[in-house]
């Protein structure tokens, strides 16, 4: 179907036409309106399949446009239409925009094509559908919102005033504005040696990049807390698979969510890869990579969640959890070697304020740093916790899990914790350090290292 229900006045497409900006040093023309039609010149770039038909745009991918508006223009046209559920699907190429964009759809899924894997202060090849974020994309650079339907389903009750955010993105790449301090935005690549040597930074911000960095640091996806008035509003599905995160303060921002399923994604060079302010019932997080962060995953409340199977380098803080219970961390393998960044020397692997019947097992955890964990890698100072630290834990399992340190102090600690079990691990450190303590009020725990005297008898080797 061809663009024809955007109305826009020809004041306003003349001041389109001359609006432009200074954006990377660089001046970046708005793209117009009146553009996005689909014309012999002007292919279908972006393809929406709804419950009212197909849908066709002409959204600049060239990245010498800003498109922020006409983004906008295509959401706010989906997003009117009664009832609507879409699939909204990107050809290759970059997308550039310089102010945020709002998604109100209770049902909406963004795909791009072609691989996205990109590195930018690597080989710094363009690949696979990008949105490229400016300096004035922020803090929330793409936030979706909660909308609702006009009767019930399956009941057909009318009115029906709950709302609802269902939200899948795949494919997708998302590259901030030098929120690490390198200026990839002029050309960096570590292959060629420029300098400085990202591997040497600290992923947390200076503090002369941000005036307020809650206030101004990139959130590239945004899932804001559930409005109140009638009826229910609820953050109910996010599923992310297959994206990829770099040059922002936080990847993934969440206020609450219903369930979440968060797969073979890739965050790199980033301040906080997911974070989860408030509740968060069936999280699956899997198969992602993190590299060069401060924190991959910081979670205020999961529950019967399952965090497994992902891969972690260059990294601070692999996990922060305030409050979780019933739930797994299990399968990660993390690998901290000598060349690490600055940030892998001032961080642990998890640090748990609460739990009940959490099950911390089968992990391989490689540390080769006598790492003194910070809050913030700015920090000048540790801040006393260990490598690896529960408090306030019941019902703790942590098993079977190789923890490979030179850390020259307590490897894993139990504080104020009950009835939990540390059996069966393979723990490392260096002289002066020792494996698992208990501290504060501390009791119950059965504590079972590994020690080879007490190994049954191999049996004779046959062939």
């Amino acid at each position: 179907m061809p663009f024809n229900r955007l109305k826009t006045s020809l004041l306003t497409i003349f001041f389109l036409s001359i609006l432009s900006w200074n954006v990377d040093a660089k001046t970046v023309a708005k793209q117009k309106l009146s553009t996005l039609a689909v014309t012999n010149e002007n292919i279908a770039t972006v393809t929406a399949l709804t419950n009212h038909g197909k849908f066709t745009y002409h959204l600049d991918n060239t990245g010498n446009l800003e498109v922020s508006a006409a983004l906008q223009a295509i959401f706010d046209e989906l997003g009117a239409l009664k009832d609507v559920s879409a699939t909204i699907a990107f050809l290759p190429g970059v997308y550039f925009l310089d102010a945020p964009v709002v998604v109100k759809m209770a049902s909406v899924k963004l795909i791009g094509h072609a691989h996205g894997g990109i590195d930018i202060h690597g080989a710094n090849i363009e690949s696979g559908t990008i949105f490229r974020l400016g300096k004035n994309t922020g803090p929330n650079c793409i936030t979706f919102d909660y909308a609702g339907r006009s009767k019930a389903f399956p009941s057909g009750e009318t009115p029906w005033p709950n709302k609802n955010l269902k939200v899948e993105l795949e494919n997708l790449s998302f590259v901030g504005f030098n929120n690490t301090g390198v200026n990839t935005a002029d050309g960096y690549s570590r292959f060629r040696n420029d300098e400085p040597n990202f591997r040497g930074l600290h992923w947390y911000p200076a503090k002369d990049r941000y005036q307020d960095v809650e206030a101004e640091g990139q959130r590239a996806i945004v899932l804001p807390k559930a409005p109140k008035g009638d009826g229910v509003a609820k953050c109910e599905l996010l599923r992310v698979t297959g994206c990829y995160f770099t040059e922002l303060y936080v990847a993934i921002d969440i206020a609450d969510c219903d369930v979440s399923y968060i797969n073979k994604n890739w965050f790199g060079q980033l301040t906080y890869g997911i974070r989860l302010h408030g509740n968060g019932q069936g999280m699956m997080a899997s198969d992602n990579l993190f590299a060069d962060l401060e924190t991959a995953f910081k979670l205020h409340k999961p529950m019967f969640s399952t965090f497994h199977n992902n891969t972690f380098a260059y990294i601070s803080k692999c996990f922060e959890i305030d409050d979780i219970t019933s739930s797994t961390i299990t399968g990660n393998a993390v690998y901290n070697w000598k060349i690490s960044t600055g940030a892998a020397a001032y961080g642990s692997f998890c640090h748990v304020k609460n739990s009940m019947n959490l099950n911390v097992s089968g992990n391989s955890i490689a540390q080769y740093l006598d790492s003194r964990k910070r809050s913030k890698t700015t920090d000048s100072e540790p801040n006393g916790q260990s490598f690896i630290q529960f408090d306030n834990a019941k019902q703790l399992m942590f098993s079977n899990n190789i923890v490979h340190t030179l850390i020259s102090q307590t490897v894993v600690r139990l504080h104020n914790s009950s009835n939990c079990v540390i059996v069966d691990n393979i723990i490392t450190f260096a002289e002066g350090g020792n494996a698992v303590a208990e501290t504060g009020d501390s009791k119950d725990n059965l504590y079972r290292p590994i020690d080879p005297k007490n190994t049954a008898p191999f049996d004779k080797f046959k062939y």
